[in-house]
Formats: structure tokens, sequence, C-alpha cells
């Protein structure tokens, strides 16, 4: 019988809580690769093959999913196929970084896996986890034996030693890179884990789909909408759909780069194609009103207002959201923070609260009301009554959608939203998609890049991903890959790289403040292959965006 699920579960999120920067993983995962290599025999002259052959047999967890391969360490599920190539084999073989501490010199001055361990291996791993929670002896277990066929009356102890004798290592040297403590849980239990009985949040992700659509819906005579492109997993997916179909008011929420305005641009496409599949009426179509807040906004914008006509006399004029109402049509704000919601929206808040508001007269000395409320229709509905005096209703109805998107990394440079108005708003978050997902979506979305140039793209990726200051979503990586294209050529290819991160991530990394910036250059140049003068010509294009 196999480990159970249970002590696997226990072990997965013991390893979830380790959140290593990206180098400090790659080591440990190195330490690892070369002590199977050693007890394999390997040596004295391991090759690419016989390290993705390591990765295969320490941290495929799920061999037949695309997204497979556990990377333990910071708890990211990524590629099988030639993953030891990619992460251990090219950051132990090309120069001096923190994973070659552990071994013999190479030919670039720095220790390289294919020279061996060194005899204090384990204690120089140990010395870089000082300040470091380190896993647990029996997650270790989980991870190295997960394929191991346990006997029925075999327990911890047991498994403990078919470990040691898997890496090669000494009870002494095991324990200055993993903790005693236990997970709870026993060896074995009465189901065997298996990776489709994971829990959702532990198990491998979706693997992320690539979509490009043409929205006739979209469309004007005169400007039609481009083909524009989601990236999206099916967790994602449901929720969007379960979002949009239930709230009036939805707003996506995430960093630069992750889709928001592609993602409703394809919900609204949905919709438009099969309205009762989501809930709505049959024959709806959205047809929205785009428009991009700034600044320079009030609430005439939004609301509406009295303004001259022709002959000078002051009369109501609607804002964006009466004249959505009276035409029947969504209203869609990209980048709401762009300008100051809080100050235009709050003639609003009552009526977003699903409670009639008044918004103004339609002249300065008439008593004719224009009127904002709901309606228990499907459609919007526009209503005239006579009351003592006259009031124009304008009614949302059930199918009625106001949607927006919201950038946190742009809030202290634009404009928050506060607690009143959040409130108003379903946020559905919109993340960046994990290392192992973009890695995957790269591969299958660019299958002529170079190798060399996937891994590169890949790597920074990562390492923006490693900080929520610096995080950015994949649409602004993607670019790196048009304009690198097929080159191939490796005497060129890491200056093009280079150039095309220059140009797609450039204007962010001139926002980022010197100690951010800092700090994603340090990792940067722990985790690939770019050098002190590569990051100083990327210094200067920064402060020459800046």
């Amino acid at each position: 019988m196999k480990i159970g699920l249970a002590a696997m579960v226990a072990a997965l999120e013991d390893f979830r809580q380790l959140q290593y920067r990206s180098e400090l993983a790659s080591l440990y995962e190195s330490y690892l690769v070369a002590r199977w290599l050693e007890v394999n025999d390997k040596y004295p002259e391991p090759s690419i093959a016989h390290v993705n052959e390591a990765v295969s047999s320490l941290f495929d967890l799920c061999p037949e999913h695309p997204l497979g391969r556990l990377a333990p360490f910071r708890f990211d599920w990524r590629q099988v196929e030639h993953s030891g190539r990619k992460t251990v084999w090219n950051i132990t073989t090309r120069g001096p970084k923190l994973a070659t501490k552990i071994f013999h010199i190479g030919d670039r001055n720095g220790g390289d896996i294919r020279k061996g361990l060194l005899a204090d291996a384990a204690s120089i791993l140990s010395n870089e986890l000082v300040n470091n929670a380190r896993p647990s002896v029996q997650s270790l277990i989980c991870l190295v034996l997960s394929r191991f066929e346990f006997s029925e009356n075999d327990n911890w102890s047991t498994a403990r030693s078919v470990l040691l004798d898997h890496l090669g290592i000494s009870s002494n040297d095991l324990l200055l890179i993993a903790d005693e403590r236990e997970l709870g849980p026993p060896l074995s239990g009465p189901y065997d884990w298996s990776a489709d009985e994971l829990p959702n949040d532990l198990a491998p992700p979706s693997p992320v789909q690539y979509q490009t659509s043409y929205s006739t819906t979209l469309a004007t005579a005169t400007a039609p909408h481009p083909e524009f492109s989601v990236v999206i997993d099916s967790k994602l997916e449901a929720m969007l759909k379960r979002a949009i179909t239930s709230f009036p008011c939805v707003l996506l929420v995430g960093p630069p780069g992750t889709g928001k305005g592609a993602l409703l641009r394809w919900l609204v496409q949905s919709v438009a194609e099969d309205p009762a599949s989501l809930g709505f009426s049959n024959g709806l179509d959205p047809n929205p009103i785009w428009r991009t807040p700034d600044e320079s906004w009030s609430s005439f914008e939004l609301v509406g207002g009295l303004m001259p006509d022709e002959s000078g006399i002051l009369q109501w004029s609607h804002g964006l959201i009466p004249s959505a109402l009276q035409e029947g049509r969504w209203l869609i704000l990209d980048e709401t923070n762009r300008a100051d919601m809080d100050r235009i929206m709050g003639p609003l808040l009552t009526w977003l609260s699903h409670q009639e508001v008044e918004i103004g007269r339609t002249h300065v000395k008439e008593r004719e009301s224009v009127v904002l409320g709901w309606s228990d229709t499907a459609e919007c509905r526009l209503e005239t009554i006579s009351n003592g005096r006259q009031t124009i209703r304008l009614l949302a109805g059930r199918d009625w959608r106001l949607l927006g998107t919201y950038n946190p990394q742009d809030a202290h440079r634009v404009f928050r939203f506060g607690q009143a108005l959040t409130r108003r708003f379903v946020i559905v978050p919109i993340p960046a998609i994990s290392p192992g997902q973009f890695e995957q979506l790269l591969s299958t979305r660019y299958p002529f890049l170079a190798p060399d140039a996937l891994e590169l793209i890949a790597e920074l990726y990562r390492h923006h991903h490693d900080s929520a200051r610096t995080t950015l979503g994949p649409a602004v990586f993607l670019r790196m890959a048009d304009y690198v294209g097929e080159t191939d050529e490796a005497a060129t290819l890491e200056d093009i790289v280079l150039e095309a991160y220059v140009i797609s991530v450039g204007r962010y990394l001139a926002s980022y403040d010197d100690t951010d910036f800092d700090d994603l250059g340090q990792r940067i140049l722990n985790g690939t292959q770019w050098t002190t003068s590569n990051w100083a010509w990327v210094l200067e294009q920064r402060n020459l965006l800046g």
C-alpha cells in the first residue's frame, strides 16, 4: 500500500507554509536531485536526461497531469515534461548561483552539479535555511516516497529508514535540513493517497486556456473590436460566470496584465451568444457602453446634470448610467480608479443599495424629477408618473449590469474606492496565474520559442510573482514572446530577451520604488543566467523611462 491520503494532505499543507524565495527553493531541490543521482549511480557524468529522471522521481506527484510536477518549497505546480532541464540542470550548470554553493567547482568558476556534492552540502543548505522554516521529515517522506509500496505494518519509523536509503543521506544530515515535528496522521490510512482525492487548494490547478475571439456583438459599424485574448482556468471561469449571473454590480480587481478588460469582453460575448445558459432572458443583447474614466470626471459624466440647450436654457442631460438604462444597454467602466469614483458616485450610493433616488430635475424652475430605481422585470423600464408633480423613473431591470475593472497596484498613484462604495459592488479577484500555469501557457501558445528563451521569460514571470509588490499578469510577459519570435542563436538570445523585457515590462519597472526594484533585481540575478552588467543596463533603461 502507498502513503495514506491524510498523511499526504498534511505533508502538502506543511510544504505550502514554507514559501521559500525562488533561489532558496532551487538550492533545496538541487540538493535532493544530487542525492538521487549519487544513490542511482549517475556520477561521474550525470546528464540532462539523468536530472530529468531524478526530478520526475522526486517531484512528479501527478505525472499524468499537465501541471503535475510539484515545486514543494515554493508550493507551485509546474509542467512535468523536461522539468529537470528547465529548473535544476540549467540553474546548476551555468555559473555561480545560490544553488551551486553545495557543489564542487566546475568550468564556469562556480559550483556545478556535474562535479558532485561537497562533503558539507547539508550544512551549507542548513545555514541558508537558518531564518526559514524547515519541512517536516515526514513531509519529505511523503514527497520522496510518494510512489513507494509499503507493507501493512510499516510506520513512520520504517519510512524514515527507507527515506535515508533513497537519498543516501545520514540521519544527522537529514536533521540539518528537516524538522522532527510530526504531521499528525499515521503513515497509512483507510485510503491510499491519490491525486484525484486531493483538496482543490492543494491539487494541481487546471491548465489555463488561451482563448481568442472576435466579437461582432461588441463591434460598431465604424470601429469593429479586434480579436481579444483570455487567459483563464476553470475555477476562475466558474466564479466569474456566477458573479455576473447573480449580482448587478461586479468589479474585477487584479494586477496589471491579468486581462480584466478582456475577461469582461469574453463574459459579455458569452452572455450575448447564449444568455439563457447564464441565467439571463432569451434574446438579451448586453451591447455595453464602454468607457474609461479619468481624473477630469465629475458626477456629470456618470449621473448627469443641467446643461444649456441651443436656446441657452438649462435642462437635464443624462449621464452614462441613466443613458444606459434608457437604452437597455449594460455599462462597463474600465480602470475605474482612474477617476475619483467616491466623489462621482456619491449621489448613487442609495441607488446602488437597491433603493430609489432622485438625481435631478428636468429644468431649473420645473418640478419634474429624474429618479433612478430598480425594476422587478428582466428589462430596464422608463416610466413617467404624475402625482402632484411629474416624475421620470429610469428603472434597472434584473438583466442589467454595471461592470468595472480596478487595478490595486495603481491605487497609490490614482484613486481608491472607499468602503461605502466598495460594499455596493461584488468584488471578483483576478489573480495573476501561478508561475507553473504561465510556463504551461507560454509553451503551448508559443511552440516556436527556443527553449532557453521560454525558460528566461518564464523565470522573469516567476521572480515578479515572488512579491505582491511586483506581480504582473501574463499578458505583459506574453508580449515578450512576440518580440523574441523564433530567434534561437545563443549569442543574441539573452540580449533579445532582455530587450523584450524592457519594452514590455519597463514602464512597470519605472513605477517601482527603489527598494522593490533592487529586491527584484537580486531575485532575478540569483535565479537566471543574467549578470550584474545585464541588470545595470535594465537600470539605465528604467531611469530613462522614469
